[in-house]
């Protein structure tokens, strides 16, 4: 590979050596550092974005700084990124050297990739890559027909961009960009005119949300769980009793415990935290998929009360992660449940409502997605 780069006549020599390139294709995939950043953005540019919109830009500069070799100095010279509103929705497009890499739409609907053959023919052959599991998850591998390396790239398609972030972390799937990334990179580029540096720096900023979020989702969770403590000196305040706190964070910690320890029974492992977001619990199932959840305790007298508390955070969190490029399927946990009613609030909002004293006949608690009610044309 180190041969084959070096035979390419390019200005990136002058900032990369081709040996060392060639090393980077294999390479963990880390981003290129956020600062320096290609150019200044106002903190308010997402303003109007919505949820999609925002997780859009982020893979888009995500994507960027992970397999675009040099990406911080290189940009405007080698590689660019676009946005295309005469399209509807808007189109983001990442054209390295004179190929696109990247395009994917403002609304997350459809992402597709292009990928250097050889890598993925080697991991398809080895087992490293399941194409069943491909097909599950609605991701297409097609002969691309552009012209450039016309017989050894492939274009992947992803139906949204959950399906993208999953591909993006086989380690084959990366090496496949980068090796394309390169090779295209150290060629012409006619694009210079076309460089807009407010549309990468955007993306560049926003990509910010995932510089840990992509990573700590391998395992699902920022860091083990450690329980809650009570110190001995509570306030003396009238308002506040002391005992039912006690009670409560006694509880929170068992029921936080509980949903570990069965979810260990299945093989799974949780913890709390993700990509900075301090939720209770955290964990992937085996099909790859993130949960978080949000444990409450509840007496009869503040159930309602508490299980309004415990939606709307997870909510929340379900938000601030969908905007960092990272969804997830909120769960909320009580340890009962005395008004049955909150099982169908929950639900019309997407969310998953387990009560530890619920039926499971000694089965680990199978957590499965669950879809907003649809009302009309629009989801709740």
């Amino acid at each position: 590979m180190t041969e084959l780069l070096a035979a390419r006549r390019s200005r990136l020599w002058q900032l990369v050596a081709p040996a060392d390139l060639a090393a980077w294709v294999f390479a963990d995939p880390v981003p290129a550092p956020l600062d320096p950043s290609p150019a200044d953005t106002p903190t308010d540019w997402a303003d109007g974005l919505d949820e999609a919109g925002r997780a859009a830009w982020a893979l888009a500069g995500w994507v960027a700084r992970l397999v675009v070799p040099e990406a911080a100095t290189t940009v405007g010279k080698h590689w660019l990124l676009s946005r295309l509103d005469d399209t509807r929705p808007a189109k983001l497009r990442l054209t390295v050297g004179v190929l696109e890499i990247l395009g994917l739409y403002e609304s997350g609907e459809e992402v597709w990739l292009r990928v250097h053959g050889w890598l993925i023919g080697l991991a398809l052959e080895a087992g490293a890559l399941d194409l069943a599991e491909w097909e599950r998850r609605g991701i297409g591998l097609e002969d691309d027909r552009t012209k450039t390396l016309a017989e050894e790239k492939f274009l992947l398609r992803c139906p949204d961009l959950e399906t993208a972030f999953w591909l993006l972390r086989q380690p084959p799937v990366i090496a496949g960009l980068r090796l394309l990334s390169c090779w295209v990179a150290a060629g012409p580029f006619s694009f210079e005119g076309r460089y807009r540096p407010e549309v990468v720096g955007r993306a560049w900023q926003a990509s910010a949300s995932l510089s840990g979020g992509v990573a700590t989702s391998e395992r699902g969770f920022d860091r083990p769980y450690a329980g809650a403590t009570v110190t001995a000196d509570l306030p003396a305040q009238r308002s506040f009793d002391a005992p039912a706190y006690r009670a409560g964070v006694r509880e929170h910690d068992e029921l936080c415990r509980l949903m570990i320890a069965r979810l260990a029974a299945s093989g799974l492992s949780a913890g709390a935290g993700l990509s900075g977001v301090d939720v209770d619990l955290a964990w992937r199932d085996a099909d790859g998929r993130q949960f978080v959840a949000e444990v409450k305790s509840i007496t009869d007298a503040n159930h309602a009360e508490q299980l309004r508390l415990g939606l709307g955070q997870v909510l929340e969190y379900r938000h601030r992660l969908r905007v960092a490029g990272l969804p997830v399927n909120p769960v909320l946990l009580v340890r009962r449940l005395p008004d049955p009613a909150w099982r169908q609030v929950c639900a019309e909002n997407g969310v998953v409502l387990l009560a530890a004293d619920d039926d499971l006949g000694g089965t680990p608690f199978a957590v499965s997605p669950v879809e907003p009610v649809e009302f009309g044309d629009r989801r709740s």
